[in-house]
């Protein structure tokens, strides 16, 4: 490489260099931009915050419905009794099925759910 290309290379790199220079200056003294950058990610903080503690509540009360959901399908009781009558009025057959409820405690994912045994009335 030769004398005069380097140096104008070097002057090249030196007017790149201002320019650069120049622009962070630029960039520096304004300002504006930054407080507008600031304020919007203050209100995607809160957004996501908010957001988060939403579906952590929605989630609670989701767990809570199902839990009450299996509670009601656990206490069905689907115990019966019926009679058929004869023409004479008398009783001809008498049918009764009585529903035994096994249900005590379950632990399923972590989530307990305790019932009494009910006893059967007849």
């Amino acid at each position: 490489m030769s004398c005069s290309q380097q140096n104008q290379r070097t002057s090249r790199l030196q007017r790149q260099r201002r320019a650069l220079v120049r622009l962070v200056r630029e960039f520096l003294r304004q300002d504006a931009g930054a407080f507008y950058a600031v304020e919007l990610v203050l209100i995607g903080s809160i957004a996501c915050i908010g957001l988060v503690v939403g579906l952590a509540e929605y989630r609670n009360s989701l767990v809570q419905e199902y839990g009450d959901v299996s509670g009601a399908i656990a206490h069905l009781d689907q115990s019966f009794t019926f009679t058929l009558t004869a023409s004479s009025g008398s009783p001809a057959s008498t049918s009764t099925y009585s529903d035994t409820m096994v249900y005590a405690s379950s632990d399923a994912n972590g989530i307990t759910v305790n019932t009494p045994s009910v006893p059967d009335s007849e």
